[in-house]
C-alpha cells in the first residue's frame, strides 16, 4: 500500500483573499504570526505540537524528541524514530483531543512540514495516516471524518488539505490523530496547523496538495498489460453473414451491433422505497440514472436481520420487478452478520448457545423461503473478521452450516463470502490472510461458497494498482470468483476519486478473477458517503462519475454500424454481453438478440 501527497497547489487569487489572520502555533508550543483568511478561522490545536500526546504500548514504542531546526520558518521539531520500535500488530501516534464543537458544513483546513531522515520503506520515503477520526464511546469508528496518508521525502514540505464536516461533532465524538507506519522509519514533524473556518469558505480557496498513490504514472507498466487481457478475456469475435432468400451472400448490407446489457456486473447498492417512489422528482430521476448506468442491484439494509423481521422484504420483491424488466442481475446482502453489535437481535441469545444456533439456521431458512427465486447473488457471511461473536461461541464450523442452510433454500443462487481486508497487508497474520484463509477452510470443510465479495472502501491510503493485481492473484488462487460489492472513495478531492476510479476499476476489470463491480450507492442525496457519490444532491455529475460513465458506456461497450463484404459478412471483436443486430436492406429490416460468451465466438446468419 502506498500513497504520496505531492506538490503544493499555487494560491489563485492571494492578493484578493489578503492577509490570512488567526496565528499559527509551531514547535512545541512557540507561537507566531500567520496569515489567513478574511474570514476568521478558530485554531483548533491549542498548544502547537505540544497538544500532540503520543498513543501506543509503552514498551518498545517509537522514540520522541524535540530537535532544532535550521532554515526554516520555525526553530524546532519533533523527531519521531521507529527503529527497534516493536511495531508488529501494534499501533503508534499521535493524538489530541479537541475542545469546541464543529458542525456539518463547517470548513477545516490542516497543514503541517515534515520531513524524512530514514525508512525501510521501497521508496525510501516515510509514511504517516492523519485523521479525524470519528469516536462512538471514546473509540475509533469507521469512517472517519477525513483520513489522508502522506508519504514524507527528505526535503522539508508541506502537506494541506481541506474537507468539509459531514455532520455536528461534539469534543467527545472526535479525536485528531496522526499514524505512524508499520514499516521502521525515522522522520521530522513541524509546525500543525488544524483551523476551523466555518461554512462561509468554499474548499477551493485553501491551498491543496495532490495525493498520489503507486500506479499513478501515465506510463505505469501495469496499463499495457491490463489492457492486452482486458482485450483478451472481456472481449469475443463475432460474425454476421447476410444472405438473400436462396442463401447467397448479399454485399452492402447495413448491419448494426448494439450492446444491450454487459456480462460483467457494473452494480450499485439501491433502496427499494427510491425505486418504488412514484411522486418525487428525485425518485424519477435515480430510477432514470439507475437503468441507464447499471446492470446489478443491491439493497443496502432492507435484508439485513434487524431490517429484515419488520418487513419481511416486501418493498425488495416489488422492485425486483422493476428491476427485472430492466433486466438487472440482482445481489441480496444479508444473511448471517455474526456480531451481536451489528445485529442485535442476536444478543438475546448470548448465553444460549443452542437457541442461538436455531436463531440463525431459522432466520435463514425463512429468508430463503419467503424470497425464493428473487436473487442471483446473495451474500451468506457478513464482515466474519471483525464480527465474530457468534463463531466465539458456536465454534467457526458454524459457518459452514450457515452456506449449507442457505444452499437449501436458495438452489441455484451464487453464495458469497463478503469482507472487506483484501487489501490490508500480507503475509500471516495480515487481515488479508485472515479473509484468505477463512475462504480456504469453507472450501476445505464443503461449504457451498461460489463467490468471494471484497467490498472495496477506499479511504485515505489507497492501495497501489500493482498491490490491487497481486491480491486479487492470491484470493483468485482458491478458484473461485471474485467481486467488488461495496465500492466508494472517502475523499473530498475530486480529481484524486477520477483518477483513483479509473485506474482501480482498470485493474479490477482486467482481472481474470473478477464477475463485477458494484458501487455502494451512486447519489449524493441517498449515500452513506454523500461525497463519495458519483452525482452530487442536485445531479450534478462529478469528475469520478464522469470517468465511470467513460468506462462502462463508451470504453468497455460496443456499438458498430458495418456494411457486409462481397460473401455478406460482418465481423467485429466486441465485449461480451447481449446483443440487438439489426440488418437492413433497401427498406427491409431484420433484428436479431444474440449473446457474445467468454471463449465462444458468436456467428449469426440473417436472411433478408
Amino acid at each position: 500500500m502506498s500513497i504520496c501527497l505531492l506538490g503544493w497547489r499555487r494560491w489563485a487569487g492571494l492578493a484578493r483573499i489578503g492577509m490570512l489572520a488567526a496565528g499559527l502555533l509551531a514547535g512545541l508550543g512557540g507561537a507566531q504570526a500567520v496569515a489567513a483568511l478574511e474570514v476568521p478561522g478558530e485554531l483548533l490545536l491549542n498548544g502547537g505540537l505540544s497538544a500532540l500526546k503520543p498513543f501506543g504500548p509503552q514498551e518498545g514504542a517509537p522514540q520522541l524528541k524535540t530537535v532544532a531546526v535550521d532554515a526554516q520558518a520555525f526553530d524546532s521539531a519533533m523527531q519521531m524514530d521507529s527503529y527497534g520500535a516493536a511495531l508488529g500488530k501494534n499501533k503508534f501516534g499521535l493524538a489530541a483531543d479537541l475542545k469546541t464543537p464543529l458542525h456539518k458544513g463547517d470548513v477545516l483546513w490542516i497543514s503541517f512540514k515534515a520531513r524524512s531522515l530514514a525508512s525501510l520503506r521501497e521508496t525510501g520515503e516515510s509514511f504517516v495516516e492523519v485523521k479525524l477520526d470519528q469516536l462512538v464511546n471514546g473509540k475509533s469508528t469507521w469512517p472517519a471524518f477525513v483520513e489522508r496518508g502522506v508519504s514524507i521525502g527528505k526535503d522539508w514540505t508541506e502537506t494541506s488539505f481541506a474537507f468539509v464536516m459531514r455532520k455536528d461533532a461534539s469534543p467527545a465524538d472526535m479525536r485528531f490523530v496522526i499514524n505512524f507506519d508499520h514499516y521502521p522509519q525515522r522522520f521530522e514533524l513541524g509546525p500543525v496547523r488544524l483551523i476551523n473556518y466555518g461554512p462561509g469558505v468554499q474548499l477551493s480557496e485553501l491551498p491543496r496538495t495532490v495525493i498520489r498513490y503507486d500506479g499513478d504514472a501515465p506510463d505505469a507498466a501495469w496499463r499495457s498489460q491490463a489492457a492486452e487481457r482486458i482485450e483478451r478475456l472481456r472481449k469475443g469475435d463475432m460474425e454476421v453473414q447476410v444472405v438473400d432468400a436462396k442463401g447467397r451472400p448479399v454485399k452492402g448490407a447495413e448491419v448494426s451491433l448494439r450492446m444491450k446489457r454487459h456480462a460483467f456486473n457494473w452494480g450499485t447498492a439501491v433502496q427499494s422505497s427510491w425505486i418504488l417512489d412514484q411522486h418525487s422528482a428525485d425518485a424519477e430521476k435515480y430510477r432514470e440514472v439507475l437503468s441507464k448506468y447499471f446492470n446489478q442491484a443491491v439493497y443496502e439494509n432492507e435484508l439485513k436481520t434487524k431490517y429484515w423481521e419488520p418487513t419481511r422484504g416486501a418493498g425488495a420483491k416489488r422492485a425486483n420487478v422493476w428491476l427485472r424488466e430492466r433486466g438487472f442481475n440482482i445481489r441480496a446482502h444479508v444473511m448471517v452478520w455474526p456480531s451481536w453489535r451489528q445485529t442485535p437481535p442476536l444478543a438475546a441469545f448470548k448465553e444460549q448457545p443452542e437457541a442461538l444456533r436455531a436463531k440463525i439456521l431459522g432466520d435463514i431458512a425463512t429468508q430463503t423461503s419467503a424470497l425464493r427465486n428473487e436473487f442471483d447473488q446473495w451474500d451468506v457471511l457478513n464482515e466474519p473478521f471483525a464480527n465474530h461473536n457468534v463463531q466465539d461461541m458456536l465454534g467457526y464450523a458454524e459457518e459452514v452450516a450457515w452456506f449449507k442452510a442457505a444452499r437449501e433454500g436458495a438452489p441455484g443462487v451464487k453464495l458469497f463470502l463478503n469482507d472487506y481486508t483484501l487489501f490490508q497487508g500480507k503475509g500471516e497474520g495480515s487481515p488479508s490472510q485472515a479473509f484468505f484463509n477463512n475462504v480456504k477452510r469453507l472450501k476445505e470443510q464443503g461449504a457451498p461458497i461460489d463467490a468471494v465479495g471484497e467490498q472495496g472502501h477506499i479511504g485515505g491510503t489507497p492501495p497501489s494498482i500493482d498491490y490491487v493485481l497481486e491480491r486479487l492473484d492470491f484470493m483468485g488462487s482458491l478458484g473461485l470468483p471474485i467481486q467488488i460489492t461495496e465500492f466508494d472513495i472517502n475523499s473530498t478531492d475530486d480529481e484524486f476519486k477520477a483518477r483513483y476510479l479509473d485506474d482501480f476499476m482498470t485493474a479490477v476489470f482486467s482481472h481474470p478473477s473478477t464477475i463485477g463491480f458494484v458501487q455502494w450507492g451512486f447519489w449524493a442525496g441517498l449515500h452513506w458517503f454523500p461525497h463519495a457519490a458519483l452525482w452530487d444532491e442536485n445531479w450534478n455529475l462529478r469528475a469520478h462519475g464522469k470517468t465511470y460513465i467513460e468506462r462502462v458506456t463508451k470504453t468497455w461497450w460496443t456499438d458498430v454500424e458495418l456494411r457486409s463484404n462481397s460473401a455478406g459478412q460482418v465481423r467485429q471483436r466486441g465485449f461480451l454481453g447481449d446483443y440487438e443486430v439489426t440488418v437492413r436492406l433497401r427498406g427491409k429490416t431484420v433484428s436479431k438478440t444474440v449473446s457474445l460468451q467468454a471463449g465462444q465466438a458468436m456467428r449469426l446468419k440473417v436472411k433478408i
